[in-house]
């Protein structure tokens, strides 16, 4: 949608008074690379991406706060060791390359079939989706408690996209993370000087962003009714070979002589773990490589931006194997819990 929008706007020659020039997202040469190998790693293994982290914890699904712990971290993390990936070269190198710009073509043209394209593997993509098979619920026009259709959904979030391009802005969840966490570091007196020198009118509004997801995605999941707390995702837990154990962990005091008994879940402890590392990989590898899902793929995509095709391109490919891996052999338990695991997006 938001690269039919931004195309166009072009051909009709009002893209400039309505501001929707899209930005174009850098081409970064091997750091697309590293970031993609560590974000799409990451993505597989937990199942989310920054944005949807932050919004299962809205939606109930409490454990991924530690996944939001991690993906803290994991922007602390990057500011300190970005001056060093400058210094190795993995970092500074950025050059405007666009897909117009190799072809030598007008952009609108080739904007608007880029959308139309993508359109059509959409459909495709939904035809042979194996999970349908198990999907229950039909789609109704009830927008409020409802499922959404996704051909509505992408529209919405093309048009959010747009928006916020002719706002001046971009649309990115790692860089709204990084913005937040800036801006909170430099409340604390402790700025992260590396990565956002100063706090201005777009840090302000990327954090916003962020912040926003919580309440939305509460207020959605309450409507809709499917606010529930959900330690482990179906998918994750059906897919994933683990025996059911609980270990009983004995703690006493020393002094005092008393003492207590805590069942600790296996199965919770691996998917709490795992989803904090996740976070924590997947913004350092955001960060390194240019962007997430939203930022690299959704709101870049549009722009034809070729540093955009490579990180994205390297993070779902890594995911697909990685996934893959995770799931060898249980594909078809996974994909019978698939709906369960998405009732989060609804």
């Amino acid at each position: 949608t938001a690269s039919i929008i931004y195309g166009l706007a072009d051909i009709l020659g009002f893209a400039e008074s309505t501001n929707l020039i899209p930005r174009i997202m850098p081409y970064l040469g091997v750091a697309h690379i590293i970031g993609g190998i560590m974000f799409g790693i990451a993505m597989a293994s937990a199942g989310f991406c920054p944005g949807t982290c932050v919004a299962r914890v809205g939606a109930g699904k409490f454990i991924s706060a530690a996944g939001v712990i991690g993906l803290i971290i994991g922007v602390l993390i990057y500011n300190a060791i970005q001056p060093s990936l400058v210094e190795a070269g993995i970092l500074g190198s950025r050059q405007d390359l666009t897909l117009y710009g190799v072809l030598g073509v007008s952009y609108g043209p080739l904007a608007v079939a880029w959308g139309v394209l993508f359109l059509i593997f959409a459909l495709i993509a939904d035809y042979v989706d194996p999970a349908k098979k198990f999907y229950q619920e039909k789609y109704s026009f009830n927008l409020i408690k409802d499922e959404w259709h996704w051909a509505l959904g992408g529209v919405a979030a093309g048009s959010i996209i747009a928006w916020a391009t002719a706002q001046g802005e971009y649309l990115g969840f790692s860089g709204a993370l990084l913005a937040l966490v800036a801006w909170v570091a430099d409340f604390l007196g402790h700025p992260l000087s590396n990565v956002v020198p100063k706090i201005t009118e777009g840090i302000i509004w990327h954090a916003g962003l962020i912040i926003g997801v919580l309440p939305g995605a509460f207020l959605a999941a309450i409507i809709s009714g499917k606010f529930k707390f959900d330690p482990v995702p179906p998918a994750f837990a059906q897919g994933v070979p683990m025996p059911q154990v609980k270990m009983n962990l004995f703690f006493f005091t020393r002094f005092v002589g008393l003492g207590w008994t805590i069942q600790v879940d296996l199965l919770l402890m691996v998917r709490m773990i795992l989803v904090f590392f996740a976070g924590m990989f997947l913004a350092i590898g955001a960060l390194i490589g240019g962007g997430c899902t939203t930022g690299a793929f959704l709101a870049a995509y549009p722009t034809l931006s070729i540093g955009s095709m490579v990180m994205s391109g390297t993070y779902f490919i890594v995911g697909v194997l990685t996934a893959n891996l995770i799931y060898m052999g249980r594909w078809s338990r996974f994909i019978e819990a698939k709906k369960a695991s998405e009732e989060v997006y609804d």
